[in-house]
């Protein structure tokens, strides 16, 4: 820990250093914003206002800015604003004043403007603001406050979350005709065998916990989590029930009894006994227990019963991106603690895109000096410029534009995953989303430049002369490696190397490395003279050839270190056979995120399965948890591919993928002929189906509690259907699991103090009466007749009521959260 310190130390010394030119933090912004959005008068744009109020001692003239984040947008003013918007960077906005500005002492000003496109929700809001004299260029941070989202100024689809919707939705998951008794052992994935055996096991006593040597791992397992719950007879008190565990030991004779990860549970008295046929399959067993146990909070008894349970997928995983908004060390161990409570087994951490490099790379430290901060700035030759969210100072770890984990706080890491039943998979996107990596070498390159002309040579990206025009999916113009510098491949195997020795030091094996490969622009290297070379020399047509020559170069480069390499989608598609059967042994997974039928493009996964790739299914429309569980607009997240909730999650369908969704993105039904003349998954390639995995990207995280919303409860589809494919009653399953989701999961989370979202009730109007329906049964409808907001003092709904008033509004209410508002007009 001194060591780490003395790093910290020396990392803030070197900031203070080299920010000279735009030291930020120091002083107090003059001035107060809020945002509002206001009601749509041009069609394709969305009306907003800012309301910019003098809180100084003086008046306020024309010698300042504001500079704030949204996604990149065209914003619109009229002749006669004020103020005058520009774009610094992709996403990060500039509002300057006019010549002859004068704002006096507590005085306020409306600016209203527009922006092209859509206003698809609260994330889409302006954020990040700070505010700066020209004469001190000192960023003093401007929280920007926001009034609350009108509905009505908000376009609607079939897909918006109305009160008669939402009615219908939870009549379907939480009829009110339909018993669910209450099973002792379902629990989250399902046990997949639950044989009764005779007479009760009392719980509620402490246990103790045995298991030979070579469970080391699953015995400090057990006798933590026990701990956590109060449970472990630690030598203070006296054990009423044993914990035995057991490996490689004779097993039942079940239908998985060959998988890798088989175990049994055998609960007989006050005698629990653990077998698996692998120390991983033990450790699946234990977490299996300790679900039991939270399923069976409070009760003083269970059945005896023999449990016989295995994975469908041995890869059950998340990606998490830290890179768009860092949340710290922590919270990714959170995650880890999260993840790993219901057996998922991998988490892909995304820590190098556009926006940032979040992990220390030793003989490259340019990479989190410059690629892990981010604030004020036009250059970016001291650090990034600001992204998503942050207050202007590239120092000022508190917000979730800076930071990075060090070197030997990522082999901690790695030790810790391991201790829980997790690999970690580390991403570094190439070629395309490597901008934080090019900004980051160019400032290398001039430190170097004068004085170690071969060293600043070393690891270049780019080419010089290059004049390529092109926009990324994010909006960027500059993100791409160039695949004709050999200094792009020195610096990925530095990369590769310096993580290998991490994992080497931590005594864990890399899964394999994650080269990203998704969302290259188009055409991204037309103006690059050395790659218009390079296509000479080789022989090259078009630009595709250039990046199938990165992809082999690439994997070529992983696979000599012994390790297979990973990707998105895109790094498996549209190569000729040679390359393909090139490639097909060097990649252990391929992530497959587009199942969208809209687009047309639904039958990808199966495609690229078909022609021999290890696919991950990681569907946006289902298992992308940074999408905003619905349309209502106070809801953060994402919506480019969809809504995506707990049930969403939950149907998604690894082998039946065309029915994984069945409506299209803005709401109506998708017909039964949905699969017709679309690629079938061979019998042969459903083996190339390894796994599920969901993705978080941060875009819209700005503290850990986001992290756990965007989780919880919506993990829970990816948890269940990465151990259990398929689905037999899918009307029933459907209400058991969304039952045991209201009356067990939430209820555990919340006495863990995990953050969950909560699910909205439902209205509908039948005559002169009004009904309402809950998601969960044990959950509170509160409601208003007036058109106010509901409180938790608001009407209690206990039954129909008599239609009144011209609006209706209700929130639900349950362990200490409330829904969002649903209102019926």
């Amino acid at each position: 820990m001194k060591f780490e310190n003395m790093k910290r130390l020396i990392f803030a010394l070197f900031v203070l250093a080299a920010a000279v030119s735009a030291r930020a933090g120091a002083g107090v912004a003059p001035v107060s914003l809020d945002w509002e959005l206001l009601e749509t008068e041009m069609a394709g744009t969305y009306n907003n206002m800012f309301v910019l109020k003098n809180v100084s001692d003086g008046d306020l003239g024309a010698d300042w800015s504001i500079y704030f984040n949204m996604f990149p947008r065209t914003i619109i003013t009229a002749d006669d604003c004020p103020v005058v918007f520009s774009e610094v960077q992709t996403g990060y906005y500039k509002m300057t004043p006019k010549y002859g500005f004068k704002l006096g002492k507590g005085k306020s000003l409306k600016i209203e403007f527009a922006i092209k496109g859509r206003f698809p929700g609260v994330s889409y809001a302006p954020d990040g603001g700070h505010f700066a004299y020209a004469t001190d260029s000192v960023a003093r941070p401007l929280t920007i406050v926001r009034a609350l989202i009108n509905p009505a100024y908000v376009p609607k689809t079939d897909i918006y979350p109305t009160a008669e919707r939402v009615y219908a939705l939870n009549s379907r998951v939480n009829p009110v005709d339909v018993a669910v008794p209450f099973n002792p052992f379902e629990i989250l994935p399902g046990l997949k065998v639950v044989d009764d055996l005779d007479g009760y096991s009392r719980i509620g006593g402490k246990f103790s916990v045995s298991a030979p040597g070579w469970l080391e791992r699953e015995l400090a397992y057990a006798s933590e989590k026990l701990q956590e719950r109060g449970l472990f007879a630690d030598g203070k008190a006296a054990a009423s029930l044993a914990l035995s565990l057991i490996s490689r030991a004779d097993v039942k004779k079940a239908e998985g009894k060959n998988n890798d990860e088989y175990y049994e549970i055998s609960i007989d008295g006050e005698n629990w006994e653990v077998k698996g046929v692998t120390a991983d399959a033990v450790l699946n067993g234990v977490k299996s227990v300790m679900k039991i146990l939270d399923h069976n909070y409070g009760s003083p008894s269970l059945p005896n019963v023999e449990i016989c349970d295995w994975p469908d997928f041995h890869y059950r995983g998340m990606m998490f991106d830290i890179v768009r908004n860092y949340t710290g060390l922590d919270a990714v161990k959170k995650v880890i603690d999260r993840i790993s409570a219901y057996k998922l087994n991998v988490l892909q951490l995304h820590f190098a895109d556009d926006e940032g490099w979040r992990l220390e790379i030793p003989g490259l430290p340019e990479l989190t000096e410059v690629g892990s901060r981010r604030g004020m700035t036009a250059t970016e030759e001291s650090y990034m410029c600001q992204f998503y969210a942050g207050n202007g100072n590239p120092d000022d770890l508190s917000t979730t534009s800076n930071g990075y984990i060090t070197r030997n706080e990522f082999i901690e890491l790695l030790k810790y995953a391991y201790a829980r039943g997790v690999r970690i998979v580390p991403e570094v996107e190439t070629p395309g989303h490597a901008r934080a990596a090019i900004v980051s070498m160019k400032a290398r390159y001039k430190k170097y430049e004068k004085d170690d002309y071969d060293e600043a040579e070393r690891y270049r990206l780019w080419d010089w002369n290059d004049t390529s025009r092109y926009t990324s999916a994010q909006g960027y113009h500059d993100n791409v490696l160039n695949p004709a510098q050999e200094g792009t491949y020195r610096f990925l195997e530095k990369v590769v190397d310096e993580i290998l020795l991490m994992y080497e030091e931590a005594g864990v094996e890399m899964p394999f490395f994650h080269a990203g490969g998704d969302e290259v622009p188009k055409n991204p290297w037309t103006g690059s003279p050395d790659v218009r070379k390079l296509m000479e020399e080789k022989g090259f047509k078009t630009t595709h050839d250039v990046h199938e020559y990165f992809v082999v170069r690439m994997a070529d480069i992983v696979s000599a270190k012994g390790i297979k390499v990973g990707g998105w989608q895109e790094s498996a598609m549209g190569h000729d056979e040679a390359t393909d059967k090139f490639l097909r042994d060097k990649f252990a997974g391929i992530n497959s995120w587009n199942t969208i039928p809209d687009w047309g493009d639904d039958s990808i996964p199966y495609s690229i399965a078909n022609n021999g790739y290890k696919v991950i299914l990681s569907n946006v429309g289902n298992f992308y948890l940074d999408m905003a569980y619905n349309a209502n607009p106070e809801e953060p997240g994402l919506s480019w591919g969809g809504y995506v909730d707990e049930y969403r999650s939950w149907e998604g369908r690894p082998y039946d993928i065309y029915h994984s969704t069945s409506l299209t993105l803005d709401g109506k039904p998708l017909g039964a002929d949905v699969a017709e003349g679309k690629p079938v998954l061979n019998e042969e390639s459903k083996k190339n189906i390894i796994g599920i995995q969901a993705q978080m990207f941060g875009e819209t995280i700005r503290n850990f509690g986001m992290v756990e919303l965007y989780m919880f409860p919506k993990i829970f589809g990816v948890v269940e259907r990465a151990w259990n494919a398929t689905v037999d009653d899918e009307k029933m399953e459907l209400i058991r699991y969304n039952r045991l989701i209201g009356t067990s999961e939430l209820p555990y989370l919340q006495r863990c103090n995990i953050n969950f979202h909560l699910g909205m009730p439902g209205i509908r109007r039948s005559d002169d009466m009004i009904f309402m329906n809950s998601p969960y049964p044990e959950a509170e409808i509160r409601y208003t007749t007036d058109g106010k907001e509901p409180d938790s003092g608001s009407k209690l709904w206990k039954g129909p009521v008599k239609a009144s008033g011209k609006v209706i509004k209700a929130k639900l209410f349950y362990l200490g959260k409330e829904s969002k508002t649903v209102e019926l007009r």
